[in-house]
């Protein structure tokens, strides 16, 4: 079955930086449209998606064009109007995580399956890439570990990563977002001792490429339930095994790898000195191709999109969050 989806977001698309939802989104659109599907966007005013997708950006248009479409696929939240206004055929992702007590509509999916079960719903789909986005390569690697993440978010734990670092003797490279002063004081002493520690700041796509090349492997030490963490599958598309605390998704997206999850100070160790063989670059690409192709996310979408088209509900009840993002462990 063609289908003629409208895809609702309303911020500029595509990203040009940060945005895990929206590159996520344009993942999925551009592999609908090559799969012979018809895709619109509802975006914000100055975007500029490729030509092979309409774009609206005045919402009273696509109020009057809502009946063309076979289904409405929102990363946004909406008006409870909206199931009226669509006859039920509407369905949304969440990226994030919820707040204590919130409800979401019963067709909303979720991007692990730990992201669900803490909702209390069922439905989720994996955020595929496209691989064609960033660089493979199988050669001996750079002797330093990298960071890359919202350095300004302390779920995300670059002070963490550096403790790590600096304990155990390793050279780190980082990247992504502001620049704590944490980091400038650090990063500064460690160059002074002779030790590659360096500051990379914000990187767009291509200079992402390029950076998750640098290193041994990517540390992600987070502090809370990530959803799903498409910085993940980016780095272990490119070839770089990732160490991280098996917080939320993260035993899913590193199944493959479960030497890669560190749930002691004596793990990193060992992770970070050579004590645990890490995964090969194609072990950790073979992965992504198999589990979080953005292909694979069409598919995922296509039958809950079918589901959602013949009446049913795509969760038993309403999801509402259960556990909340920050309690871990």
């Amino acid at each position: 079955m063609v289908m003629n989806v409208l895809i609702y977001h309303p911020v500029k698309l595509p990203v040009s930086h940060y945005g895990g939802t929206e590159r996520a989104l344009m993942w999925l659109a551009e592999s609908l449209v090559e799969s012979g599907h018809k895709v619109t966007l509802f975006a914000a005013p100055g975007s500029n998606p490729p030509d092979s997708m309409d774009c609206i950006v005045d919402e009273s248009e696509v109020r009057k064009r809502i009946k063309e479409f076979d289904i409405v696929h929102s990363f946004s939240k909406l008006p409870g109007e909206w199931d009226e206004l669509t006859r039920g055929k509407l369905l949304f992702t969440i990226q994030g995580n919820g707040q204590a007590g919130e409800r979401f509509h019963r067709n909303t999916v979720f991007v692990s399956r730990n992201h669900a079960e803490r909702h209390g719903a069922t439905a989720y789909v994996y955020n595929g890439l496209n691989p064609d986005e960033l660089k493979f390569s199988d050669a001996p690697r750079a002797n330093r570990y990298l960071f890359l993440s919202k350095t300004s978010l302390k779920t995300k734990n670059l002070s963490g990563a550096m403790r790590l670092a600096r304990k155990f003797n390793q050279n780190l490279w980082i990247a992504g977002g502001d620049r704590p002063l944490s980091s400038r004081i650090f990063t500064g002493l460690k160059g002074l001792s002779g030790a590659d520690w360096k500051w990379i700041g914000s990187v767009d796509q291509n200079s992402k490429a390029d950076f998750l090349l640098q290193g041994r492997a990517m540390m992600f030490p987070l502090l809370w339930n990530e959803p799903f963490g498409i910085v993940m599958t980016e780095s272990l598309v490119s070839g770089t095994p990732v160490l991280a605390h098996p917080y939320g998704s993260v035993p899913e997206v590193l199944a493959f790898a479960p030497e890669c999850l560190m749930r002691s100070e004596e793990d990193w160790r060992k992770a970070l000195t050579g004590g645990i063989p890490l995964p090969s670059a194609k072990k950790c690409r073979d992965w992504v191709f198999s589990m979080f192709h953005r292909d694979q996310m069409r598919a995922g979408y296509l039958k809950l999109y079918e589901q959602v088209i013949s009446g049913k509900s795509l969760n038993p009840t309403d999801p509402v969050t259960r556990v909340l993002a920050g309690e871990v462990g």
